[in-house]
């Protein structure tokens, strides 16, 4: 998705006012050395992709079990959260058009509650650049930002997963779960 010179002018200033926010953990998988034990999924913008969310939350639910399950957080718009069935999470956060101001980007509301956001990993689900999606895993303090591969993502992602082979998403899946030590 081409983005306009406004969001990228946007974006640059949204990376140049926060690079020196302190950020005080270090990079890893988790604090001790053990897997992450808390996670905030970033859904994917695109309606499109909602099915492909479902599957990787569902088999994430799974891999860790009843109890850690409950650990995980959601993050994302409204049109995608409502797609799902997200009756079992108690933390999730659902964004509206109203909920971006006048570049396309998160509103002041939306980054002060992101900001209160306390998890081991953020995984953003997008597997094409997000600028609103990259700005609120930015604003997340966590240790440890997953993202798949683009040009600009280094901005904003520990770690960046490339999709490999004919099932894209599924295989970048598989190795978001190899990575935090759950697959």
């Amino acid at each position: 998705m081409e983005q306009s010179k406004i969001t990228k002018a946007a974006l640059w200033w949204h990376r140049f006012r926060n690079k020196n926010k302190a950020n005080n953990k270090s990079l890893g998988v988790s604090n001790n050395g053990e897997v992450p034990k808390s996670f905030l999924i970033i859904l994917p913008e695109h309606s499109t992709e909602a099915d492909l969310a479902n599957r990787f939350i569902s088999s994430m639910k799974n891999a860790l079990g009843p109890k850690r399950s409950k650990q995980i957080k959601i993050l994302g718009s409204s049109v995608v959260g409502n797609l799902l069935d997200l009756n079992e999470f108690h933390d999730f956060i659902l964004y509206t058009e109203e909920d971006l101001n006048k570049l396309g980007l998160p509103d002041k509301e939306l980054i002060s509650a992101c900001n209160q956001i306390e998890v081991d990993a953020v995984l953003d689900l997008n597997q094409d650049f997000s600028s609103i999606s990259a700005t609120l895993c930015a604003e997340v303090p966590a240790p440890l930002k997953l993202g798949f591969y683009s040009d600009q993502g280094e901005s904003y992602y520990n770690i960046m997963v490339r999709r490999t082979g004919e099932e894209l998403a599924e295989s970048g899946f598989k190795e978001i779960f190899q990575i935090i030590g759950i697959g």
